[in-house]
Parts: structure tokens; C-alpha cells; sequence
């Protein structure tokens, strides 16, 4: 699915955003200048002199001849031929041309990154985010912003109030990040009317999972989220989390299932699926359960429903192993009924190659101050294992695709997917939800839409569903048009 936005998505900020690490060279390196046309010689310096193998390391470089194998691949690419000067003109010889998307040298907000993080000792950056410095200045910032927020918008400020007045907290562990702020539709929001018992109809749930790079951000930063719902009917669970030090990225993964099973238990009332209700009308308003995340908070999410996944597959492998797939028949190849399910999975601006997102991080000199790097495990090895997209490709032999209904497959334990991202994103360039919805689809995920809008940063889209704007209505059409091509799916099924 294509932006909806009329302006190109192809802009400078794009292509240069395109080709971040790890897809081009990082700056600084021989490659990159190579590639920019400028001499490779001041690279090799600088990092001579910052990599631990100094001199030796750029010897060694030399000695494997890899800036000749490199200069010869870009040169054959790369050049042209610049004329002779005066009146006879002629050929002189050849110039190197630069790359026409790759930037030459780092933005301005990188620069700075990059010279904070090559001046700090690494010991300090690390005490500052092992410590929950980093947690308490992001929060910070964020809780200090608010103020000028609620001066330039008064209607944003009655929206934020008039929620908290609305809210129910609902624990689920002891830790004090441990709750769910939970936001159900009155009358006056919902515009499906009422149902017997004069309650506004429940049309069904957003379970939202915040974002903060792992280690910052709070339940009620995200409050404005649950007004676009509330306006259709949906009720919406903004789940707090225990954010990096207290908690890595399994445990957070951890922390949002229990909140999911104990919403479950507490209002199941609340989790209803698009293909139940009590009538014919009420199925055809049903949008269902929403699991939505943004930043890392979409990685958690997806993190969780993979996980959601391998245990449907694990309670499989018992039945069969108990001989109970044969009484069970085409049941067998329906989700456990006891664990929370989902309908749609809605991603926000997510970094879902943890290994990828770290390269990117490594290239504006953050990747030492993020929690990021502690929170997924800090080797290459459990970056991959904490990406989503790639640990859903490793469960694919554990799949048996056979045209009985006994068997069970990727495609109806997934529920339909929709990856959001903005063009211009320098927190998360949108190559990760592109990479991640390849990575899905090989997978043989049956629905998993994306959809990019230009001119729009990494805040800019969840502040569409707090504000308003584009994101959130084309979010929203998108359930409503999901819902019923789906159910229009099962109706001619049925009728086979």
C-alpha cells in the first residue's frame, strides 16, 4: 500500500536516508570517500588514529589491496571524462564522479551526535545509560515539553484532561510501571449507537504498546493515542512496561503478554474478535482486537506476536503428540483459546532488524548511549534473535504446509498486518519497515500492508493520532476496509 499523501515520497532526505548504514558505507571510511569522490587517504587517517589497531590496522588494509579492489569497482562506474582547457580542447583525462544520493558528510543533528559520543569516555556513557540516566532525562524532556504544548493547543489540553478523568488503571505485576491505562467509548464518542443496555456498542479493543528507545517513556506520555478510537467505538489499553534498566527486552516482551492475559481475565468483556458477536448487525461493526505499537514499542509488540505464534505451534506439537489431533480435526489449526488474541497488528515506525538498527545507531554515534545495545543483548547474534521479522523466518520449519486442516500455518496464526512509517524518519529510517515486510511476506504472511507518508519524521506519526492528521485517518480507513475484505473472505469461503 502506497502513501495517500500527493507530495513524492522520492526526496533528498529520502534517498539519503535510503542508503544509511548498513546499506552504504558509514562516514569516515575509505569506502564512503571513495564513493563521494573525495580522497580516501583523510579517511584511512582519521580512523588509523581511533581504531584500536592504529597504524597496524591501516597497513594490514593496505595489504590486502582492498582499496584498489574498491577504487576499481567504483571507477568503472563512476567516472568521467573531463575535457581539455583552451582552444584545442581535447581529452586530458578521467575525474571521479560522486554518488548522486549519498551525502557527503553527516547532517548537522549527526555531527553533533557523533562528536558527543567520540568525546564522552565510554565508561561514562555507559554508567548514564545502565543507571537510568538516560531514562530520567528522556522522561524528563518529554514531561517538560508538555507545558508548551498544552499553551499552543488549549482544545489539546481539555482532550488530556478529560481522559485522565476517564481512565482506569488496571496492575498487573508490582513494579510501578506494571498498569495499563485503560480508555473505554461513552456515548457521546462512539457513533454506532447503543446497544441494549444502553452502553455505547463496543466495537473493540486497541491494546498499545509505547515507544522510548527501550528505556524511556511512560503510559500517560501517550494518552492522546486513544482519542481517534474512542471517536469509532473502539476501547483503548495503553500498556506501561518496565522500561530498560529494570527490564530487557525479553522482559518487556514478558511484561506485555502478562498485561495482555490479565486485561483478558479482568474485562473480557472488552476482547472481542471480529469474527464473534452476538448478531448479524453487531458483526458487521466489529473492527475487533488491535495490537499497535510505536518505535520500539512496535518492535515489543511484533516481538510479542511472534512469540504468541511459537507458543500456538508448541500447543500443537502436544496435541499431536497426545493423539488428540485427530479428535480435534480443523480445531487443531485455531490459536489456543486461552491466550489473548489479535485480529490486526499495527506497526508504527518500528525498528524491527535489531543488528541493521544498530549499525544505523553506530553511524550517528549513538549506539553507546542507546539501550538498545543492552536491552536486545549486545552481540550480533541476539540482535537477530530479538528481531521479530527474522525469528518468524527461523520458525518456518517448524511449519507443515499440507492440504489437510490438521496441520497448522503461518497464515492463520497471524493476524492481518499494517507497517506505517514516515519518509523522512532519522530516528528510524523507513528502510526498516521495508525490510520488514519483505522479510514477513517471504514468510507467507498473508496480509501485510505498508504505508509511508512524505514529509513526516518519527514523532509526526504517532502525534497524528494525539493531534490529528493524515496517519491516523488513513489507520483507521485501513481497519475498517481490513474488516470487512476479511470478512467478505469468509463469507465466500463459507458459501464453497
Amino acid at each position: 500500500m502506497a502513501s495517500q499523501d500527493e507530495e513524492s515520497l522520492v526526496t533528498p532526505t529520502s534517498l539519503a536516508l535510503s542508503l544509511a548504514p548498513p546499506r552504504a558505507p558509514p562516514h569516515g571510511t575509505a569506502h564512503r570517500m571513495l564513493l563521494v569522490a573525495r580522497d580516501p587517504s583523510d579517511a584511512n587517517a582519521s580512523h588509523s588514529a581511533s581504531s584500536d589497531g592504529g597504524a597496524d590496522a591501516h597497513s594490514s588494509y593496505e595489504h590486502h589491496g582492498l582499496r584498489s579492489r574498491i577504487e576499481q569497482i567504483i571507477d568503472a562506474a563512476h567516472l568521467e571524462t573531463v575535457p581539455g582547457s583552451g582552444k584545442g580542447g581535447g581529452f586530458v583525462g578521467l575525474s571521479r564522479l560522486p554518488h548522486p544520493h549519498l551525502p557527503a558528510g553527516p547532517e548537522i543533528a549527526d555531527r553533533m551526535t557523533r562528536a558527543l559520543g567520540a568525546t564522552l569516555p565510554l565508561p561514562w556513557q555507559h554508567s548514564f545509560r545502565d543507571s537510568g540516566g538516560f531514562r530520567s532525562l528522556a522522561d524528563f524532556l518529554v514531561t517538560a515539553s508538555v507545558p508548551a504544548l498544552a499553551l499552543g493547543n488549549i482544545q489539546t489540553s481539555r482532550n488530556f484532561l478529560e481522559l485522565t478523568e476517564r481512565r482506569t488503571e488496571v496492575r498487573y505485576g508490582r513494579h510501578e510501571m506494571q498498569k495499563i491505562d485503560l480508555f473505554e467509548p461513552s456515548v457521546e464518542d462512539a457513533g454506532t449507537g447503543t446497544g441494549t443496555t444502553g452502553s455505547p456498542r463496543l466495537r473493540g479493543l486497541v491494546f498499545f504498546i509505547h515507544g522510548g528507545a527501550w528505556g524511556s517513556g511512560k503510559a500517560w506520555m501517550y494518552r492522546l493515542v486513544a482519542l481517534p478510537f474512542l471517536k469509532v467505538g473502539m476501547a483503548v489499553a495503553i500498556v506501561g512496561y518496565r522500561t530498560y534498566p529494570d527490564a530487557d527486552v525479553p522482559g518487556q516482551v514478558e511484561d506485555v503478554r502478562r498485561a495482555a492475559k490479565e486485561l483478558k481475565i479482568k474485562r473480557p468483556d472488552l476482547w472481542i474478535r471480529a469474527s464473534e458477536g452476538g448478531c448479524s448487525r453487531d458483526r458487521d461493526e466489529l473492527i475487533g482486537t488491535c495490537l499497535m505499537g510505536h518505535s520500539s514499542g512496535a518492535h515489543i509488540a511484533l516481538l510479542y506476536l511472534v512469540d504468541l505464534v511459537t507458543r500456538n505451534i508448541e500447543c500443537s506439537r502436544i496435541s499431536e503428540t497426545k493423539g488428540s489431533a485427530d479428535a480435534m480435526g480443523p480445531k487443531s489449526n485455531r490459536p489456543d483459546p486461552s491466550v489473548p488474541a489479535f485480529d490486526a497488528y499495527i506497526g508504527l515506525s518500528g525498528p524491527y532488524d535489531i543488528s541493521h538498527h544498530f549499525d544505523y545507531e553506530a553511524g550517528r554515534g549513538v549506539e553507546e548511549l542507546s539501550p538498545m545495545k543492552p536491552s536486545c543483548g549486545h552481540t550480533r547474534d541476539l540482535f537477530q534473535a530479538n528481531s521479530p521479522a527474522i525469528r518468524l523466518q527461523r520458525l518456518l520449519p517448524d511449519f507443515k504446509e499440507c492440504d489437510d486442516d490438521k496441520s497448522p500455518s503461518l497464515g492463520c496464526l497471524i493476524p492481518r498486518m499494517l507497517l506505517v512509517h514516515g519518509i523522512e524518519d532519522a530516528t528510524v529510517p523507513f528502510t526498516a519497515t521495508s525490510e520488514a515486510a519483505r522479510i514477513l511476506k517471504s514468510c507467507g504472511v498473508r496480509s501485510c500492508d505498508e504505508m509511508y507518508f512524505a514529509k513526516t519524521g518519527h514523532e509526526d506519526v504517532v502525534m497524528h493520532f494525539m493531534l490529528g492528521g493524515r496517519a491516523a485517518d488513513e489507520v483507521l480507513r485501513w481497519l475498517e476496509l481490513s474488516v470487512s475484505m476479511s470478512r467478505t473472505t469468509v463469507i465466500n469461503q463459507s458459501s464453497l
